[in-house]
């Protein structure tokens, strides 16, 4: 079985653009080690094995191939989705908090970025998936750069502090440049990594490889001089 999932890997990784690179294997999204990283102490138990990832799956943290008919739902998330959501109000991007905000923004996250929120906006712990409770560990844990949303405003998480997602991509605007033209580092298109249409986070952040840019967290393109051009992932879209 774990061969069959390397090997799946191996070919989603390969067909993203059409070319090869690296892989959710070996990446900060492999939970397959199933340990907690609080001082090694074990965060979860299934039937004696150690760790809250019981099974040492890599995919199954975030996707499931057959549903089981859990009443949940998840899958309703869409991608064959396993993991909790978070069920948390954001406080979005407008224009009334910015002027110059460009395209349709959504009320509140959805397609992918709802998904990423899910482990990412430190409300729902990662070990939230499958038949699981959750809540024991959670992102920060990890590392205090995958709470991509650390404010809040009242008692909503403040996205405001974030590049703008769930957020139509502008077409024709001439503040940004052509998605289905301006490529990433590996050659795909922006627009082949919008989500119908939309910013989101997959769009900068290749979720599936484990190394996209060497020594980023999983852009696309490098964003500083040492990893390609200086502030070269900012201005594959924007013009200024």
């Amino acid at each position: 079985m774990k061969k069959l999932v390397v090997m799946m890997t191996l070919a989603l990784g390969a067909g993203s653009f059409g070319v090869a690179h690296a892989t959710i294997v070996g990446s900060v999204h492999d939970f397959s080690d199933n340990i907690s990283v609080l001082g090694g102490n074990v965060a979860f138990d299934e039937n004696s094995a150690t760790g809250w990832n019981g099974r040492k799956e890599i995919c199954r943290v975030c996707h499931v191939p057959h549903d089981h008919a859990r009443a949940s739902q998840r899958y309703l998330n869409g991608l064959l989705w396993n993991h909790g959501v978070s069920s948390a109000t954001y406080t979005m991007y407008n224009n009334a908090w910015s002027s110059t905000l460009n395209g349709t923004q959504s009320a509140q996250p959805d397609g992918t970025a709802k998904l990423c929120l899910g482990c990412h906006d430190g409300s729902v712990g990662v070990d939230t998936f499958d038949k699981y409770a959750g809540g024991v560990v959670f992102a920060n844990q990890y590392s205090p750069d995958a709470k991509v949303t650390n404010f809040t405003d009242g008692t909503n998480i403040d996205l405001r502090g974030t590049h703008p997602l769930s957020i139509q991509f502008p077409a024709g605007d001439t503040q940004f440049r052509d998605p289905t033209s301006a490529t990433w580092a590996n050659g795909g298109t922006v627009a082949s990594t919008l989500d119908n249409g939309k910013v989101q986070c997959s769009t900068c952040h290749d979720v599936h490889n484990q190394e996209s840019v060497a020594g980023t967290h999983l852009l696309r393109t490098g964003q500083t001089a040492a990893t390609g051009t200086a502030s070269g992932l900012c201005l594959t879209c924007h013009i200024k």
